[in-house]
């Protein structure tokens, strides 16, 4: 055992001490970290207990199974609460103090700090960032480790002289085991100190703060073991900690020199040889790539004392060439991040000829490549980032004319090799991607060779690809970066399928459970209607239909017309938001029975005949303000008490409404052509193929809508569709340089991945909820975050209640809804649960007392949650849902007594019904154009139009696992879809939203751009979305969010920043239109519904942005020169480009306009081959980065590119130009007819 006893004094339970503290030399407090050890410690992060100590025969003094613990230096800890004023843990003037601990350090970096133990210095809210009471640490200086005391005292000059630090002189090297430590010190009299390794005292310095007799800082804050600086990495300590202990007094050098005992040599640990490693077999026809997470440093090898980690992922590639690693997903499948640094090990066999060849190799960081066995090459340990003020790097020069040149700061190292004897040979490259700082990509890492007497390179292959070999030319490598982004993804899908996989077993049983509550509460019954109605959807309108039209007998239509257009807009206007389905004092005016009995006082609201023995009118009259109605804004104006009045002297009847006929009458059958453009947009968000309108149009199969709905649905290009959809409900909102209000992580990958994967909705719902995986990465942790809100999980309550149940929260934030039934107390009881804890409202989201005391009347605004009341994670809407926490409920669950998983299953249970119920509405309204219950995400008040059919479609969608395709295929096969869009469900009255036809829609900004490019037959080719795309800083600083090759993939550019260097000039080119039609990159709140009003600046962007100007081009090889080239006819041409951009033929009439147009030089429009001159390529620009954006040079080079941008492509060569001029201005000319921007 070891000499210091596990020992915690009981008296660390008291608030007060008395003195002396402690006897002789028994420590305060001391930690042996033993399996069994139980102490008040709390683990922070990356704490590994139980891991092997010093031990016998090195450490005699120990136990044969000592352990001790492991801390992985980001920030883990453990933490102990001081006891409180006076306690053994607060050190002043006149106290002794000693603290010592046997320490293995893995890595520490020149310069580094990392604490062993302190006090203070927590970063904690409500103490001092610099309130260092006292603090043993490790100093890394001139290679070696030396102990380091140091504390602060109370600051007078703001400056860093009230630090005071002493290092030891002597030290020694990391990675050589474990050490004995210890620091002695009596405040106030500087010369008293002293440090000691290994049971020596070494000499030592104040080398910050110099000597002081003055006391140091001491408040009630932790005690940190193994970090601080609210877990600083730098300050983190990396490797083992054991038998930490403190004493209030300074122990005799006897005892502390009895205190390391060693036998035997120690171990020198160094580097590792470089051996390059055996793995036996590998395919002829194959590279080997396997990949190594947790590797111990990002800027140096494995040492003779670490192993190389396990295989965490396997890929098998077709050359030495990679520029992505898998992803990582947690047992969900839901995506996570690496432990980085990774390496990559790249391993196959090539054919190399004989001779002398030159070898080169591109990596981001440290690599290393051997042939045969011998180490051939190497590259250097990636660097940090500046902020801003590093040099351009200059583009590079390919390594031999016309090949591929290397990316920016990518390292590129050639080494001669010779080859004795022709034949095959092992090459095997390891690299590291990533590191604690970085994040974990790889950059394009290649291995290429030239073989003696050749000037050209080519990408390593292996074996049986040897005769078809990749040259080192761009056109050669991106061909083969696809194909490897390609295979990347099916094992993304693969790896993803595969850790779900108990989660899909959970859910089956889940869904059976549904369709089992289904079946206990079935579907309302199908209305029966004419023979000839065959789908339920179109029962249920034909139903609702007809009643109306026996309706309208019943009722003068003059007396409905009347109450419908002037009566019934007022008390909508001006009643309702508090007298609706809120019924503020007992009060409904929106029927006339409840209104005739009146409110709590008993007085009627409304005496029909009689005005004035009318509640309503003498309210509304009133000229005291205490009781005049409504209370707040202007008061009613005459004419319209006037309009009330007569309606109330006339009887006030509530007639059904009047329609004309055209309301009532549903519209036609749409055409071939128009749907299956409708049916393309509403399922993958682009326009059809000119090949997939005709195969369409020319297919006579009676079920053939059917098929292509089937068809569409299975495309992969529907998550591409859905997913902006989710983005806008759930305020998904990332950013690339500084987080700003509520930004997000990019959890739109947890949402795309949802949707590939046809997860239930119930299922996305719940894993959102959970808050899972890693929130940089795009795992539905990011859901989580909401920057500068003083209380997120808040904000989330607010997104999910009005996502999923219908119910606007946004006022509940600081006081109780005025115009609402849900409270303040209602939000931040969802907040509880999403924390998993009781919470409090900030004073920030606090109405003051003050608004109160100034108002003449009682505030419709009410605050009935007291200032710091605590909130307990309790469910609000048991009786709005259905859904009780109860056993019932538990048995859905994985831990009945997690609060965030509870409300994830409350809102997601089959009984919640109006879970299901408003899901569908979403559904139908994006279908359709408006919603059974108009606002989706605001039911109170606004009753269903057609509530039996919502029942029976939300209890289709949970009888069918929430399949969200089942229900989107269930309404596309209605009659009702296919009709002409001639609809005015949207601005109707419930009892007016009839559904006789679908409303007209305006394609989104999404579809309207992807569209444009898909028509086209263009690529979008813009920026990565990142300001750091040399990998340089970590990813929760600068992150990477791809490129994008559709809409929903843009973040928001910071274009508002007055610096040209960070801008995005091709993005921002996309996002000029996709702002113009109502996207925005900022979602700062939730939202249902974008500006979508007609506005002078769409049909100017539409016209004149250097998007459409650019993609209407004939471009250089470009799809749209590529038909002018190959047209048969001028008839043919207009044909191929009306099918591709509105999905139908031309009219006659716009056939012989465009004819006229075209035909005249169409026989002569190619330039003849031997006079084809092909355009110059544009010279490379350097990349401008986060590193050095502040430079001037960066200004210059992005200015340079979008002046790119406003030029444009290069025209093709082989059109002659005033043909081609002609050509563009018809291509234009149907882009710019309106019906592009609608849906047909």
């Amino acid at each position: 055992m070891n000499l210091i006893r596990p020992i915690l004094i009981p008296c660390l339970l008291l608030a007060t001490w008395s003195l002396p503290f402690a006897i002789a030399e028994e420590p305060a407090a001391s930690w042996e970290f033993g399996t069994e050890e139980e102490t008040p410690l709390r683990s922070v992060g990356g704490v590994h207990r139980d891991v092997p100590g010093p031990r016998p025969p090195s450490f005699p003094d120990f136990a044969v199974n000592n352990t001790a613990v492991e801390f992985d230096g980001s920030g883990a800890r453990f933490v102990f609460s001081d006891p409180g004023k006076l306690s053994p843990f607060d050190f002043t003037n006149g106290d002794e103090i000693t603290l010592e601990a046997w320490v293995n350090i893995r890595e520490l970096g020149e310069g580094d700090n990392t604490y062993v133990i302190g006090k203070g210095r927590t970063n904690r809210a409500g103490f001092a960032r610099d309130n260092q009471n006292w603090a043993l640490r490790i100093r890394r200086l001139d290679g070696k480790a030396c102990v380091s005391f140091l504390f602060a005292t109370p600051s007078t000059t703001g400056d860093q002289k009230h630090w005071h630090r002493w290092t030891s002189r002597e030290g020694f090297v990391p990675r050589s085991g474990w050490h004995h430590v210890a620091a002695t010190y009596r405040f106030g009299e500087p010369k008293s100190v002293g440090t000691w390794i290994d049971g020596q005292k070494v000499d030592g310095f104040w080398d910050m703060g110099g000597p002081t007799e003055d006391a140091p800082v001491v408040d009630d804050d932790e005690i940190w073991i193994g970090s601080s600086m609210g877990g600083a990495s730098t300050a983190s300590f990396r490797g083992g900690l054991d038998s930490i202990a403190i004493h209030r007094e300074i122990l005799s050098d006897e005892t502390i020199q009895k205190r390391f005992r060693y036998e035997g040599k120690r171990t020198i640990i160094g580097p590792a040889p470089e051996t390059m490693p055996a793995l036996g077999y590998i395919a002829p026809n194959e590279i080997q790539v396997t990949f190594h997470e947790d590797f111990p440093a990002h800027d140096r090898w494995l040492m003779t004392d670490e192993s190389f980690p396990e295989v965490a992922a396997r890929w098998t590639g077709k050359s030495f060439l990679l520029d992505q690693l898998p992803l990582k997903y947690d047992d969900w499948g839901i995506r996570t991040a690496w432990k980085a640094p990774v390496v990559i090990r790249m391993a196959g066999n090539v054919m190399l000829p004989q001779g002398d060849h030159t070898l080169l190799l591109r990596a981001r960081s440290m690599s290393r490549v051997w042939v045969d066995g011998k180490l051939i090459a190497k590259t250097e340990p990636l660097s940090g980032s500046p902020d801003g003020e590093e040099p351009i790097t200059p583009v590079a020069e390919p390594p031999a004319p016309g090949h591929r040149a290397k990316w920016h700061r990518c390292q590129e190292v050639k080494e001669r090799i010779s080859i004795e004897k022709s034949g095959p040979v092992r090459v095997v490259v390891e690299a590291i991607a990533g590191g604690k700082r970085f994040r974990a990509e790889p950059g394009e890492l290649t291995v290429a060779i030239s073989t003696d007497g050749e000037e050209t390179f080519s990408v390593l292959r292996p074996l049986n690809l040897a005769s078809d070999p990749l040259p080192l030319i761009d056109a050669a490598v991106e061909a083969e970066l696809d194909q490897i982004s390609a295979s990347m993804t099916k094992l993304n899908d693969h790896t993803r399928h595969v850790a779900a996989a108990i989660e899909d077993q959970r859910w089956t049983q889940r869904h059976k459970m549904g369709r089992d509550w289904v079946a206990s509460y079935p579907q309302p019954s199908v209305p029966k209607t004419l023979p000839a109605i065959k789908h339920p959807v179109d029962a249920f309108i034909v139903a609702r239909l007809d009643e109306v039209k026996a309706a309208r007998s019943d009722s003068p239509m003059a007396e409905s017309d009347h109450f419908h257009s002037k009566v019934l807009p007022i008390l909508r206007s001006e009643c309702f938001r508090c007298h609706g389905d809120k019924d503020k004092g007992g009060l409904s005016l929106n029927d006339r029975e409840l209104a005739v009995m009146g409110g709590f006082s008993g007085e009627p609201a409304i005496s029909p005949g009689d005005p004035h023995a009318s509640a309503m009118i003498t309210r509304m009259r009133s000229k005291d303000e205490e009781t005049r109605m409504p209370p707040t804004g202007k008061p009613v104006s005459e004419e319209k008490i006037q309009i009330i009045e007569k309606w109330i002297a006339d009887g006030a009847k509530w007639p059904q409404p009047s329609l004309a006929a055209d309301r009532t009458t549903r519209s036609p059958i749409v055409n071939d052509a128009t749907f299956i453009r409708r049916a393309f947009l509403d399922t993958v968000g682009v326009v059809p193929s000119e090949a997939d309108v005709t195969a369409f149009l020319n297919d006579e199969s009676p079920d053939k809508r059917e098929k292509l709905i089937d068809q569409l649905l299975a495309d992969p290009r529907w998550a591409d569709h859905w997913v902006s959809y989710w983005q806008d409900l759930l305020a998904e909102n990332p950013t690339m340089i500084n987080a700003t209000l509520n930004a997000t992580g990019p959890f739109r990958w947890f949402l795309y991945d949802s949707l590939v994967d046809d997860k239930g909705v119930d299922r996305m719902v719940t894993e959102l909820m959970m808050m899972r995986g890693s929130a940089p990465e795009g795992g539905s942790a990011g859901f989580a975050q909401a920057a500068q809100n003083d209380s997120p999980f808040a904000a989330k309550g607010h997104v999910v209640a009005s996502a999923f149940l219908g119910v606007e929260m946004q006022c509940a934030r600081c006081h109780d809804s005025p115009y609402h039934s849900t409270t303040q107390r209602d939000l931040y009881s969802l907040a509880a649960m999403f924390a998993r804890k009781s919470v409090t409202v900030p004073t920030s989201s606090t109405v003051p007392p003050g608004f109160f005391e100034a108002k003449e009347r009682e505030s419709l605004i009410k605050v009935t949650l007291k200032p710091g009341e605590p909130v307990t994670p309790t469910w609000p809407f048991a009786k709005l849902t259905g859904a009780d926490d109860d056993e019932q409920l538990w048995s859905l669950m994985q831990n009945k007594d997690d609060s965030r998983e509870k409300l994830a299953t409350l809102i997601t249970a089959p009984q919640n019904t109006r879970f299901a119920q408003v899901i569908t509405n979403r559904v139908w309204r994006r279908l359709i154009g408006a919603g059974i219950v108009e606002l989706p995400q605001d039911w109170e008040g606004n009753p269903p139009s057609h509530p039996e059919l919502l029942e029976w479609l939300a209890k289709e969608l949970v009888a069918n696992d929430y399949d969200i395709k089942h229900l989107v295929k269930v309404i596309m096969t209605s009659d009702l879809y296919q009709q002409e869009a001639i609809g005015e469900n949207l601005s109707a009255e419930p009892a007016q939203r009839l559904f006789n036809a679908p409303e007209r829609r305006r394609m989104t900004a999404e579809q309207i751009v992807d569209s444009l490019y898909v028509a086209t037959g263009q690529d979008m080719d813009v920026e990565t979305m990142t300001i750091d795309p040399d990998g340089r800083r970590a990813a929760s600083s600068r992150n990477n969010f791809g490129t994008p090759h559709r809409s929903w993939m843009f973040v928001s550019l910071s274009n508002e920043r007055d610096r040209p260097s960070l801008t995005f000039p091709y993005a921002a080119m996309v996002a000029e239109m996709l702002t113009a039609f109502g996207w925005s990159a900022d979602r700062q709140a939730p939202k249902t519904d974008r500006e979508t009003d007609p506005n002078i600046r769409q049909p100017a962007v539409m016209a004149n942005s250097n998007l459409t100007i650019n993609l209407t081009k004939a471009s250089n090889h470009s799809v749209l020169a590529d038909l002018a080239v190959d047209a048969k006819s001028v008839d043919a041409l207009i044909d191929s480009i009306f099918l591709r951009l509105l999905s139908r033929y031309p009219t006659d009439e716009e056939r012989l306009l465009f004819n006229e147009r075209l035909s005249e030089g169409f026989e002569d429009r190619l330039v003849p081959a031997s006079e084809i001159v092909q355009p110059e390529p544009r010279e490379r620009l350097p990349q401008v980065t986060w590193s050095n954006h502040l430079r001037s040079e960066a200004n210059t080079i992005q200015q340079e590119h979008a002046q790119r941008v406003r030029q444009g492509p290069p025209a093709d060569p082989r059109l002659k130009s005033d043909w081609r001029m002609r050509y563009e201005d018809f291509v234009w000319s149907v882009v710019n007819l309106k019906e592009f921007v609608w849906m047909p």
